[in-house]
């Protein structure tokens, strides 16, 4: 029962993941795919200080992929599936769940999905019904595959939520956490450690905030950062950490660094109760509520499965110059087939692309991985179009054209440091400071960049 194409039937294009990069990626191949392909986004669907913004942080989809066209005209060729993929082989996805009627015409040729259908309406699925018959359901054939998954963080900030309801709720339990919580140490001082130290102490501990919490406010906090290096954010210029250090200070933060915490099992953290650690040099610290922002680890277990000799010693996808994996490394790499060596490409956090990992870097991946994608269709097209004996060309493929690194910081509610490129042109980066920030960060502009209406962020 396999899910292989017919010559006629629609090529998928399959994106997995729709973060920043992922989801860039979708919406300009479904601008720019000629009508034999079509796009299959899979995500699974996934504001933990301020109270009241939790459901702005999660946007719908229906924005990024053009909306079908009315009845009765044929329904929309690109298609998201929200599940979680459980394997890649060298011909399709398998999902973790049942494709729905709506979606089935994707799993492979129409022979395949006719049968399947049938096979659906006329028996049900359960635990006992054979591997292989339950496999056939649940997969996804892909000619093309952007894997732009990206990384995953350390609990408590971590979240298996597959609805916007269970996200919701997850970042309001995080915020009832920190609220309960008298004195609070955050393990590891990146942007993320930063902005969670700086948030926490300018919101319970900034009388001029006291009218964005409950009524009577909670306690003062005392809040530990550690950090393991001697400054912050090294890749940045000087200016950057001592902005990040007066503002910390500012708020009350007790920063430590150089140092590291020795830290528990993630399973061993118990709220509410307070706690010591010891630092390397012996110090003990205090706290009610551990907060581990210890760094990211790269969603890519999938690929330790499908191409492990991909993976660099860290766990992220090594790539080509033009985005595509580099296949050079993997046992019997001749083996291969084209497909395989050619048509898959990884992108955002989770590519060893050599830049910073951040939203601005994916997204341009984004864009080069695309057009390489839709070199290859149209040079594939034109040497279909040849007769046999005429030669072929090959694709002219653009390489990655990175940037140098670029960050902006919160430091608190409403400040925030930054250093960025001034204009397109610009060769030199220059640092800046701001404190007129919005407390919800701008929230409406991402949500009408993705397409989606944010009078309304119950949706």
């Amino acid at each position: 029962m396999g899910a292989t194409h017919a010559a006629s039937a629609t090529k998928n294009v399959v994106v997995l993941g729709a973060s920043y990069a992922g989801s860039h990626a979708a919406e300009l191949l479904a601008r720019t795919l000629p009508p034999s392909h079509r796009v299959v986004v899979v995500d699974r669907q996934r504001v933990s200080v301020v109270p009241g913004h939790a459901q702005k942080v999660f946007i719908p989809y229906g924005g990024v992929l053009p909306a079908p066209p009315p009845p009765p005209a044929p329904s929309a060729r690109h298609v998201i599936i929200h599940a979680s993929v459980a394997a890649i082989t060298n011909e399709h996805i398998e999902l973790d769940r049942d494709l729905l009627e709506n979606e089935r015409d994707v799993g492979g040729d129409e022979d395949e999905v006719e049968k399947l259908t049938s096979e659906l309406e006329g028996a049900k699925l359960d635990a006992d019904t054979p591997r292989e018959k339950r496999q056939a359901t649940r997969r996804l054939a892909w000619d093309y595959l952007i894997y732009a998954l990206g990384c995953t963080l350390p609990p408590p900030l971590t979240t298996t939520a597959r609805t916007k309801k269970d996200g919701v709720a997850f970042l309001e339990s995080q915020q009832q956490l920190i609220a309960s919580a008298s004195s609070i140490l955050i393990a590891g001082g990146g942007a993320l450690g930063i902005q969670y130290a700086s948030d926490i102490a300018d919101l319970y501990n900034n009388p001029s905030n006291a009218a964005l919490l409950s009524s009577p406010p909670p306690a003062m906090k005392r809040i530990t950062l550690v950090h393991s290096r001697d400054r912050f954010l090294p890749l940045y210029k000087q200016e950057v950490h001592e902005e990040v250090l007066r503002r910390l200070e500012e708020l009350g933060v007790e920063v430590v660094l150089g140092e590291r915490v020795q830290l528990p099992d993630a399973n061993e953290d118990e709220p509410g109760t307070m706690k010591t650690l010891k630092l390397k040099d012996g110090r003990e610290v205090e706290y009610e509520l551990l907060l581990r922002c210890t760094g990211q680890k790269p969603n890519s277990q999938l690929f330790r499965d499908f191409l492990p000799d991909t993976l660099d010693e860290w766990g992220y996808i090594n790539i080509r110059p033009t985005l595509q994996v580099d296949v050079s490394k993997v046992k019997d790499a001749d083996k291969l087939s084209e497909k395989v060596k050619r048509n898959v490409y990884a992108i955002g956090d989770v590519a060893n692309a050599g830049v910073i990992k951040a939203g601005h870097t994916g997204w341009n991946q984004a864009g080069f991985a695309t057009q390489n994608i839709m070199c290859c269709i149209e040079t594939d097209a034109l040497n279909a179009s040849r007769a046999k004996d005429e030669p072929k060309s090959k694709p002219e493929l653009v390489e990655y054209e990175k940037t140098p690194p670029q960050i902006k910081v919160t430091l608190g509610l409403r400040h925030s440091v930054s250093e960025l490129l001034p204009n397109m042109e610009a060769k030199e980066t220059v640092v800046q400071t701001g404190s007129d920030g919005p407390v919800d960060g701008y929230y409406k502009v991402v949500w009408e960049r993705m397409g989606a209406d944010p009078s309304d962020v119950s949706v």
